[in-house]
This record gives structure tokens, sequence and C-alpha cells, in this order.
């Protein structure tokens, strides 16, 4: 019999039970159970736990108990095959025998921050802001995690991630909004957080470490669209349809995308991609890599003077507009590639 490895079974674990907790002393995770759902219950208490060592989940509540495997079967719907098949994709090493208790794990790393919530459960996210337990710090700041999102309409945004994150323990992440940056099977391979409260020792954004960056938002392409629109940031791609984010550039797509990164492009060869930066006529740093990429022959969105003059990016342009999105049609329109690119670019003033 094999033991599937921690960070699958935490996943799904994370994923399925409700409001989910690691107890570091104990090594287990608890949280509301899926299977029972647990009546009154729910949202109050966790009854589910997962010891990890034992490789084993039992609810003190419905009675369920069992290993990891028939837990996952039970929550999902999936065949023994296709969780064996699923869990593939972590660490061999991370799949032992349960007769050879001294082969030695590898440690992987995880796939989100310590004790990490979802900002958009509401479940999970009342039973913080209504717990006795949670410290006047937590609250604050989960409080103002809420409003990060609402004031920059992230909950609302057409092409939103299903997901966003907060850890309030994490030694290099805590107290910062985390994006997720899903593949397309739907599985967090890698992370971003965001400042919120201002920190000044700390960059504004922080990069999962231990792994290497992905494509954000690859997992919400619509192959109805014809065209995808790559962004620098996450958060802007989030308000357009097929918008997708390559978390950060410099001199252009071919000297700053990594190996995984070109081929997940390459995945999309069929899609016509559009660049889009912020306004190139608040930004000189923009400007320089719009023109970089046009010399590329890269097709690049250009700011049309009397909004790019206003908005230094698409959220801002949202957030002052009131809309949760902007209609690929208007970045089409101002989409130049080539000599048209140049001679556009052209006119926006450098000595900014």
């Amino acid at each position: 019999m094999v033991i599937l490895p921690d960070q699958y079974v935490t996943e799904k674990f994370c994923q399925y039970a409700g409001y989910p907790k690691y107890n570091k002393r104990a090594n287990a995770w608890s949280g509301g159970c899926p299977i029972c759902r647990e009546g009154s219950s729910w949202g109050k208490k966790r009854r589910i736990y997962y010891k990890l060592e034992k490789n084993y989940i039992f609810c003190f509540n419905c009675g369920f108990k069992g290993n990891t495997i028939e837990f996952i079967k039970q929550v999902t719907g999936m065949t023994v095959n296709e969780i064996l098949n699923e869990s593939n994709i972590y660490d061999t090493n991370d799949v032992i025998n349960i007769i050879e208790p001294s082969v030695q794990k590898t440690k992987t790393v995880p796939q989100l921050p310590d004790d990490s919530i979802n900002l958009y459960d509401k479940q999970q996210v009342d039973w913080w802001l209504n717990d006795e337990n949670t410290s006047k710090t937590n609250l604050k700041t989960l409080e103002k995690a809420l409003q990060f999102i609402s004031n920059r309409k992230l909950d609302t945004a057409v092409n939103r991630p299903k997901t966003m994150w907060l850890s309030f323990s994490d030694f290099v992440h805590k107290n910062r909004v985390t994006i997720p940056f899903y593949d397309k099977n739907h599985r967090i391979i890698f992370y971003q957080s965001r400042d919120i409260l201002n920190e000044t020792d700390k960059p504004k954004y922080l990069s999962k470490s231990g792994s290497g960056k992905s494509i954000f938002n690859i997992n919400q392409v619509d192959p109805h669209v014809d065209n995808i629109y790559l962004f620098e940031g996450p958060l802007d791609s989030c308000f357009v349809k097929n918008g997708v984010a390559v978390a950060g550039i410099t001199n252009g797509p071919s000297q700053d995308l990594n190996a995984h990164q070109q081929q997940q492009l390459e995945d999309l060869r069929l899609y016509k991609k559009t660049w889009v930066l912020d306004s190139q006529w608040l930004d000189s740093t923009s400007l320089e890599k719009t023109k970089l990429l046009a010399d590329q022959n890269e097709n690049v969105f250009i700011w049309p003077s009397n909004i790019g003059k206003r908005y230094k990016d698409l959220n801002d342009l949202c957030i002052d507009i009131s809309k949760p999105g902007i209609g690929y049609k208007f970045i089409d329109k101002h989409t130049y590639t080539g000599l048209r690119a140049r001679l556009a670019l052209n006119e926006i003033p450098t000595n900014r």
C-alpha cells in the first residue's frame, strides 16, 4: 500500500475541508468535515482531522475514518487510479511504502504560505472574524486584506482568480495578500504575496521561494476568444478576459520568461498574443519596455493619450469607472506591431 505525497493530500484536504487549520505541534490538519458538513457546528468547530505521520483522516462527528486515498475518493468521486495519476506530478520521493518506514521523505515546498485562509471563502472569513480567539492584530490584518480586495475591485473582476489567500503566521509572507498561480489542471503551483500594510522593510511583491515562476491565470484562458493578453503583473490581468501575467519583465519576453513559462506560451501558440503594460504616458519604464517589445515584432497595446494620461494601469481605470473589466475590443483597437507601433510610441514624450 502506498502513502500519497503529503503536499498532495494537504492540498485536497484544504480544498474540501472547511476553514482548514494546521497544528504544527501535533503535525495535523483540522477543519470542517466535507462529508457530514457537521450540521449546526459548521463554521464553529473543526471535527475532521488529518494526521500526517499516520496517513489517517477521521471525523469525530460522522465517524468517517480511513486513509488519505479513501478520504479523497469520498470527497472528490475520483477513482484510485485517477488519484494516483494526479499525484504523480509531485516528487516521487514523497511516495513511500508503509512497510519501509525508514525511507526518508524529501521536504517539499508548501503549496501556499503557512496556515493560509481563503479570502474568497465567506465561511472561512466569517469564522475568523467572529472567533473570540482571533487576536486584535490578526483581526485588523484580515479586515485590511478584505478592504484591499474590495477597494481594488478584485472580488468582482471579470477574470479574477478563484481564490485569494492570507496567512497570519508564515515567516516570509505573513500579513500579505497571496495571489495563487494555477496551472491548466487548476492546481496551485506558484504564488506571489502583495504588501497591504505598507511595510517599508519588504518589497511590494514577494514570490514563492523554491519554485519557478508560472503564467498567472493560464487556467482561465477561454478557447472561444482568439487573443491572449499578456500583463506584467497579475492584478491588472484580472480585468480583461483571457488576461494572463508573467509576474515581471525587464527587457522583453525572451529574456525574462523561464523555460516553463515559455513552454506554457508555446502551448498557446494558436492564440494571438498582445502585451498590455502600464500607461506609457505616465510610466517611462513601461514606455521603454513597450519599445523593446515592438522591436521584437510583438503586438503591443499603446494607451490612447486621453486615457493614458489619467490612469496608470487597467486596475486604476476600472476602479474609477466602477467596472469589473475592460472589453478586449478596446485593447485590440489600440494594439500595434512593428513600424506602426514605433511610430505611435514616438508620439509619447520621453522627458517625464
